[in-house]
C-alpha cells in the first residue's frame, strides 16, 4: 500500500516513488496559483527569490503578478523554502544528498515544490524552473534575455539537481569598466546558476602580505635575485616573512568569516629567491608550496575547515617535490604551464601529493584575442565544450575562467560553458540549437552559419567579414521580429567595429624603413574613426572598450600614429570624448547597408573554407599522376629559404641523410634546434645546429626505415635557410599551424619568379589561400597553370600590427612568451574559383613577400620546388 504524507497546512506530497503530475501556473494569462513561502522564512527568500520569481513569471504569461503569501493557503501554490523551512519535506525527499547548492523541483496537481538546503541553492531552483519553462539569458546584456510567451502555463517536473563543480566563475580580465556592464554582467552570472558554495581565493597575494613598498626598510624580507634582493617574490624561508604571511591570512579570516579560502599565491612573474636557504627548500615550485604549506599549518590550527590557495602556473608549474598540507587547495592554469608534463600528469601528480585540485582557463585574454571573431577559446565554443567535460573527467572540482567584454564572438561559448559547468553532461550540440533557434528564430540558419564559422576558429579576413554580412543580411530578411531584430544590431555592430579595425589596419603599415605607406591624414582619420566607435559600444560588451581604450595595449594597437609627425598621444584621448552617444538603429543600419557595399568591392568573391581534410600516405605524385608532372615541362627548381617549416621528403632504408643548410645571406646564423620524425610523429632525432654568421653548416643523421620523414629544421628569425637536399620527393608543409601544433611555413625573401608547387585535386570548385603575416606592407601572389594561364594575379596586403606585436612578445620572452601559442592572427584571404579543367592538376604559386606565412585550405597543403618533387595524401589523388 503507498503511503501518503500529509503535511497540515502545506498540502500533500506523495511518496518518493511518484511520478510528478501537472501543475497549472496560468491560463489564458490569467494566474492559477499563489507564490507560498513558509511564515517563519528568512526575508530573502520572501522578499527578494519569490518576488523575482513572480515577476519572470508574469514576463511568460503576460497577465496580472502572482501573490506571494506565507503558508498556511488552500489554493494552488507554487511553494519555495529551504530545508529549515520544511525540514520534513527535505528528509523526504533526500535532499541532504543534493549538497549545498542542490535542489528538487516537483510538479503535483495543487502544488510546485522548490526547495533546497539553502538560499543559494533556491536561487538556482528559481533559474533553473525558468530555464525549463524556455527563459534563457545567453548574453549579458538584456537584449538577449529570451522569455517566451505561453499565456496557458503548465509545467510537469520531477527534478533533483546539484553543480558538478563546487565554483564556478566565468569573470572579466580587466573587470566591468562601467555600472551597467556590472548590472548586466551580475544578472547573468545568477541567472546561470554561476558562483558555488566552495570559494576559490587563489590570485596573486604576496604583495598583498608584504607590499613592494616595504623593500626599503626590509629588504630581506624579498629574494635574493642574482646576489642582490629584488623587490619581486619573497624570501621564504625567512621565518619573519612566513609569520608575515601566517598573521595577513588569519586577519583576512577574521575580517571576512564568510570566506573559505585565502590566497597564498606568489606574484605574478619570476625573481624567486636564490639565498642559501630558500635554495635548500627548492625550486621555484617548491618554494611556492613550501611557504602555502607552513601557512596551511597554522590557518588549520585555528581555522579547522579554512583553506589556503595557490595556482600551478609559470614557474611553480611544476608539482613540488614533497607532500602538499591539508588545507591547501591548488588551481592548475592551462596557459603559462612551463613544465614537460601533460596538462592531466601535472593534476595527478598535485592530487596524488594530497592537494584538493581546480581548473584555471583562459576563455578568452583581450590581448591574445583582441576580440575579433574566433580567435578565442570561448569563441570556438565546441571544442570549449569538449574541455570542460575533459575537465569534470580527470576530477577537477572548481572553474575558474578569464574572459573579455565580448559578447558578440564569446558569448555563445560563455553561455554553452555555463551550463556544461553545472551539468557536463549536457550535449553541446544541443545547447548550440538551443542557441541558435531561441535566439534567432526563423534567422537561425544564417546565424547559425555565421557562428559555426568563428567556431571553427577561422582567422579573421576581409573574406570572413563579407560572409558574416551576407549571413546577418539574410537574417535581417527571415525575422522581422522586434527583440530579433534588437540582436541582429547587436551583430551589425560588431561587424561595423571589425569593419573600422579593418580600415585602421590597412592604412596603419609602414615599410623596411619605418615610413608609413599611406598617407598621414588617412592613417589619423582612421584611427580617430576606430577610437570614437569602441568608446561609443562600451555599455553594450561587443567589445572590451576599456582594453582596447584605457589601457598600456592602446599604444600598441595604434603605434603607427607615433610615426606621424607631430602627433600627440592628447589627440588620441579627445577622441574618446568627442561621441558618447548610444548608437540608434537607423544608424546602425546605414553602417551595415554601407559595410556590405564597402566589403563587396574590397572582395568581389568570397568562397566558404570547407575544412576538407586529407588523409592516407603522403605518395609521390609524379608515380601517380606522371602527366601532371610532365605537363610544367623543364621548369628549373625554385630556391626555398624558410625562417620555420616543415620539410616533409621520402627517407631510404639505413639512408645516412646528409642536409646542408645554406643561409640565405651573410646577415643570417645557422642556430637551429632541428626534430627529426616520422611523418606519423614517431621522433627519430633531434640536435642542435651552428655555425659562424653567414656561414652553411652540415646535417647528417641516419633514418631507419624507408618511409615518409618530417623535419623540422629550426630555422627562425635571422636564421633563415635553404635546406640542400639530394633530389628526391619533397614538400614542405603549409597548413594551419596553429591547430595542428607544426611549425609554419614562414618564406624569408619569396620572389615571383621563383614558384611553388601544389595540387589541385580532382572535383575542386574553390579553395583559399591565406597570407598570414608580412615584413613587407604588401605582397604580390601569383596563380599558375602549366599552360601559362595566369588565373590570378594580386596585390594584397600583408602582416598586420597585431603580428608585430606578438613577434616582439616572442622576442623578448622566447619560449616562455603565451601570446604566439594563444593568439590567432588574422589573414589575407584569397578565394579562388577553379577555372574549369584546372582541377586535377599541379598550380604553381609565386610570391614577392617576405616573411610570409602561407595557408592552404580545402587542397591538400603541401608545396614544392618543382612538381616532380611534390608529395600529396593518397585520398587527395
Amino acid at each position: 500500500m503507498r503511503v501518503l504524507t500529509v503535511l497540515i497546512a502545506l498540502g500533500t506530497i506523495g511518496a518518493t516513488t511518484a511520478q510528478a503530475q501537472p501543475f497549472t501556473i496560468a491560463i489564458r494569462g490569467t494566474p492559477r496559483c499563489v507564490i507560498a513561502v513558509a511564515e517563519k522564512t528568512t526575508p530573502e527568500v520572501k522578499s527578494t527569490i519569490a518576488v523575482q520569481l513572480a515577476q519572470n513569471l508574469q514576463q511568460v504569461y503576460r497577465g496580472a503578478a502572482i501573490p506571494v503569501r506565507s503558508l498556511p493557503v488552500q489554493q494552488a501554490a507554487i511553494v519555495i523554502g529551504t530545508a529549515n523551512d520544511f525540514p520534513d519535506v527535505a528528509k523526504r525527499y533526500r535532499l541532504a544528498e543534493l549538497g549545498t547548492e542542490g535542489y528538487l523541483i516537483r510538479s503535483e496537481p495543487n502544488r510546485l515544490w522548490l526547495l533546497a538546503n539553502t538560499v543559494q541553492g533556491l536561487q538556482h531552483a528559481v533559474y533553473g524552473l525558468l530555464h525549463e519553462i524556455g527563459c534563457r539569458w545567453y548574453f549579458a546584456d538584456p537584449v538577449w534575455a529570451v522569455i517566451p510567451y505561453k499565456p496557458t502555463l503548465r509545467v510537469n517536473l520531477n527534478q533533483r539537481e546539484q553543480p558538478a563543480f563546487k565554483d564556478r566563475v566565468i569573470w572579466y580580465t580587466w573587470g566591468a569598466p562601467t555600472q551597467t556592464l556590472w548590472n548586466h554582467y551580475h544578472a547573468w552570472f545568477k541567472s546561470n546558476r554561476q558562483g558555488g558554495h566552495f570559494k576559490v581565493n587563489a590570485g596573486h597575494a604576496y604583495e598583498v602580505y608584504i607590499p613592494y613598498s616595504e623593500f626599503e626598510k626590509h629588504p630581506e624580507w624579498f629574494g635574493l635575485v642574482g646576489g642582490k634582493r629584488q623587490p619581486m617574490q619573497l624570501c621564504v624561508s625567512n621565518p619573519e616573512v612566513q609569520q608575515r604571511v601566517i598573521d595577513g591570512v588569519l586577519q583576512f579570516f577574521e575580517r571576512n568569516p564568510d570566506q573559505q579560502m585565502a590566497s597564498v599565491e606568489p606574484n605574478d612573474g619570476g625573481g624567486y629567491c636564490e639565498c642559501e636557504g630558500c635554495k635548500a627548500i627548492g625550486t621555484p615550485s617548491d618554494q611556492a608550496f613550501y611557504l602555502a604549506n607552513v601557512v596551511a599549518k597554522a590557518v588549520r590550527t585555528r581555522y579547522p575547515e579554512k583553506w589556503v590557495g595557490l595556482l600551478s602556473y609559470a614557474f611553480h608549474s611544476e608539482p613540488p617535490r614533497f607532500r602538499i598540507e591539508n588545507g591547501v587547495y591548488v588551481q592548475v592554469t592551462t596557459g603559462f604551464r612551463y613544465t614537460t608534463l601533460s596538462f592531466e600528469e601535472q593534476v595527478n601528480r598535485i592530487r596524488n601529493l594530497g592537494a584538493d585540485v581546480g581548473l584555471y582557463d583562459y576563455f578568452n585574454v583581450p590581448e591574445w584575442s583582441w576580440d575579433l571573431p574566433g580567435a578565442s577559446q570561448a569563441a570556438r565554443f565546441y571544442a570549449l565544450a569538449e574541455s570542460i567535460k575533459r575537465y569534470h573527467q580527470l576530477g577537477l572540482n572548481t572553474v575558474s575562467a578569464q574572459a573579455s567584454l565580448d559578447w558578440i564572438t564569446s558569448g555563445p561559448g560563455y553561455w554553452i560553458a555555463a551550463q556544461l559547468m553545472w551539468n557536463p553532461e549536457l550535449d553541446a550540440k544541443a545547447l548550440a540549437e538551443d542557441f541558435f533557434q531561441k535566439a534567432f528564430g526563423a534567422s537561425a540558419k544564417p546565424m547559425k552559419r555565421l557562428y559555426t564559422r568563428w567556431a571553427r576558429g577561422e582567422r579573421f579576413s576581409p573574406r570572413g567579414l563579407k560572409l558574416a554580412l551576407l549571413d546577418l543580411q539574410q537574417a535581417y530578411r527571415l525575422n522581422k521580429d522586434p527583440q530579433v531584430q534588437a540582436r541582429l544590431n547587436q551583430v551589425a555592430v560588431y561587424l561595423h567595429w571589425l569593419r573600422l579595425w579593418m580600415e585602421y589596419d590597412r592604412v596603419a603599415r609602414w615599410d623596411e624603413f619605418g615610413k608609413l605607406t599611406s598617407p598621414p591624414d588617412e592613417v589619423l582619420q582612421r584611427a580617430r574613426d576606430l577610437v570614437r566607435y569602441t568608446t561609443r559600444i562600451t555599455d553594450l560588451g561587443i567589445v572590451h572598450s576599456y582594453f582596447h581604450m584605457s589601457t598600456g595595449w592602446f599604444r600598441y594597437r595604434f603605434a603607427a600614429l607615433e610615426k606621424i609627425q607631430g602627433f600627440a598621444w592628447e589627440q588620441a584621448e579627445a577622441w574618446k570624448k568627442e561621441s558618447v552617444a548610444p548608437l540608434q538603429p537607423d544608424e546602425i543600419q546605414r553602417d551595415f547597408e554601407d559595410d556590405l557595399r564597402r566589403l563587396s568591392e574590397l572582395v568581389p568573391v568570397a568562397v566558404e573554407i570547407e575544412g576538407k581534410q586529407f588523409a592516407g600516405e603522403l605518395v609521390p605524385l609524379a608515380e601517380r599522376l606522371p602527366k601532371a608532372v610532365q605537363a610544367w615541362g623543364n621548369v628549373a627548381r625554385s630556391p626555398l629559404f624558410v625562417e620555420s617549416g616543415l620539410h616533409v621528403f621520402i627517407g631510404r632504408s639505413n639512408e645516412m641523410l646528409r642536409l646542408t643548410y645554406t643561409p640565405f645571406d651573410s646577415g643570417h646564423t645557422i642556430d637551429c634546434h632541428w626534430k627529426l620524425q616520422r611523418y606519423n610523429g614517431q621522433s627519430v632525432a633531434r640536435g642542435v645546429l651552428r655555425a659562424e654568421r653567414g656561414q652553411p653548416a652540415t646535417l647528417q643523421v641516419k633514418l631507419g626505415e624507408e618511409g615518409v620523414y618530417a623535419l623540422d629544421a629550426g630555422t627562425d628569425y635571422w636564421k633563415a635557410a635553404q635546406l640542400e637536399f639530394e633530389r628526391r620527393p619533397l614538400s614542405v608543409w603549409c597548413g594551419r599551424a596553429d591547430q595542428q601544433a607544426k611549425p609554419p611555413l614562414c618564406l624569408w625573401l619569396p620572389r615571383l619568379d621563383q614558384p611553388l608547387y601544389f595540387y589541385v585535386p580532382k572535383g575542386t570548385r574553390h579553395f583559399v589561400i591565406g597570407i598570414v603575416q608580412g615584413g613587407f606592407p604588401q605582397s604580390t601572389i601569383e596563380l599558375k597553370l602549366a599552360d601559362g594561364t595566369i588565373v590570378r594575379r594580386e596585390h594584397i596586403l600583408s602582416g598586420d600590427q597585431l603580428s608585430i606585436i606578438i613577434d616582439e612578445d616572442k622576442r623578448q620572452y622566447g619560449e616562455l612568451a603565451e601570446m604566439p601559442k594563444q593568439a590567432v592572427l588574422p589573414s589575407q584571404q584569397l578565394s579562388i574559383v577553379v577555372p574549369r579543367g584546372a582541377d586535377g592538376q599541379i598550380w604553381a604559386l609565386s610570391l614577392s613577400s617576405l616573411r610570409c606565412v602561407v595557408e592552404l585550405y580545402d587542397v591538400p597543403p603541401f608545396l614544392a620546388r618543382h612538381p616532380a618533387e611534390l608529395l600529396v595524401p593518397e585520398d587527395s589523388l
